[in-house]
């Protein structure tokens, strides 16, 4: 069988150009969408949110202030520390994705947390109609900064309980002491009346720490945790979603061949059409072979 295709090209050096273009194609339009898509959720510090501190510190705490310090310096994430009515007009211009509202009970409420009867409400705000992409990664951020934010509040009020037990520890040890040296003394009487008052200090602190109520409890600690197992666990998001844009990739890359290269015409004489058939088809499938390995290589 001649081979009048490749026989054409060979002399027609300029349609071999047009086709290395054109073999390119599924490539460069598959690893541009999958680029974009790749791992979003793991670029975060380049989508900008707004942080708004509107907090009233309390004696001993400012948690308004020590969180949005913390966001600011996180290099994971690209908050801006601004006033309401700005973070608003840039929300609603595009210009930041995401506002982060500390309200200005936070350190009131937290700083009573054992005996809170509700979590904090912290708002966060999204603006979908700019970008609904922005918005759901935000909403990612989010998840995982509340996280955070409840193991730095829980970590904090065991510290502070810790500290409390150790300081009650030492004031009874003092008492102890107190009482040993009155026995010592043969003051008995006062030494069991010590005692006594004692004990009952040390009942009353016993049932004001384990006095909580489970709304209480709940306000404390958040009481579920989700997991997550994968039957085939993904690296990122572009590894799902490689094998969809490729095989458009190559849709798209076929409908380009068939427009510039007309796969209708013949390029010599042929006694039976089985054989111009033949030839044709294995130019054209050799090439889409060639196209398919370029972009799975290339991705």
């Amino acid at each position: 069988m001649a081979l009048h295709e490749m026989r054409y090209l060979h002399q027609h050096p300029a349609v071999i150009r047009i086709l290395l273009g054109i073999l390119v194609v599924p490539l460069v339009y598959a690893v541009t969408f999958l680029a974009s898509v790749w791992n979003p959720y793991g670029e975060l510090q380049h989508l900008p949110m707004a942080v708004v501190n509107q907090d009233r510190p309390v004696t001993g705490m400012a948690w308004g202030r020590q969180v949005t310090r913390q966001l600011v310096r996180d290099r994971s994430l690209d908050f801006r520390q601004m006033p309401m009515q700005r973070a608003q007009q840039q929300l609603a211009t595009g210009h930041v994705y995401l506002v982060l509202q500390i309200p200005r009970e936070a350190s009131h409420q937290l700083r009573h947390l054992p005996t809170a009867t509700r979590p904090l409400h912290v708002t966060y705000r999204t603006n979908a109609g700019q970008s609904a992409v922005a918005a759901k990664m935000g909403e990612s951020a989010m998840t995982k900064l509340q996280i955070r934010l409840n193991q730095a509040v829980v970590q904090a009020e065991q510290q502070a309980a810790r500290q409390q037990l150790a300081q009650q520890t030492r004031l009874t040890a003092g008492q102890l002491r107190q009482i040993a040296q009155l026995t010592a003394a043969n003051q008995g009487t006062v030494a069991t009346l010590a005692l006594s008052r004692l004990q009952t200090q040390l009942a009353r602190g016993a049932q004001a720490m384990t006095a909580v109520t489970p709304a209480q409890r709940r306000a404390q600690v958040t009481p579920i945790r989700l997991i997550q197992r994968d039957t085939h666990s993904l690296a990122n998001n572009g590894t799902g979603m490689a094998p969809y844009f490729m095989t458009i990739a190559l849709f798209v890359g076929c409908i380009t061949l068939n427009i510039i290269y007309d796969a209708g015409q013949r390029h010599g004489k042929y006694r039976y059409f089985a054989l111009a058939w033949l030839d044709k088809m294995s130019f054209l499938w050799g090439f889409v072979v060639l196209a398919a390995s370029a972009l799975w290589l290339g991705v």
